[in-house]
């Protein structure tokens, strides 16, 4: 029981991913799409709601400053994004729009 002693007297951390991803370009401007220093995870807990540890799965990973297309895989940034009339649909295939985050990127 020694090795769990080690564990318990331990303080829980935030896990956090380091994924090693391609860097994204927005398709129609090629610059760089920033990645932000913000989280879905640590937006809920600044608005005062809890989240039990083992239940956050990746809501803890960064975010980035613009969406990727499901279908295509078409990626704008946000100034980009701002010139499209309907936001939540691809300009060039008409699929979905989401944030860009680790997960949806490439692995480098």
């Amino acid at each position: 029981m020694r090795w769990l002693e080690k564990y318990l007297n331990k303080p829980l951390k935030k896990t956090e991913r380091k994924i090693r991803v391609v860097t994204p370009y927005c398709t129609k401007c090629e610059n760089e799409i920033v990645c932000l220093d913000v989280s879905i995870g640590e937006v809920i807990e600044d608005q005062g709601a809890f989240l039990y540890t083992g239940s956050e799965g990746t809501l803890f990973e960064p975010l980035y400053g613009g969406s990727i297309c499901t279908g295509c895989g078409i990626k704008l940034c946000d100034d980009c994004l701002d010139e499209v009339v309907d936001k939540s649909r691809c300009p060039k295939c008409g699929g979905s729009l989401r944030v860009i985050s680790p997960k949806r990127l490439p692995k480098a």
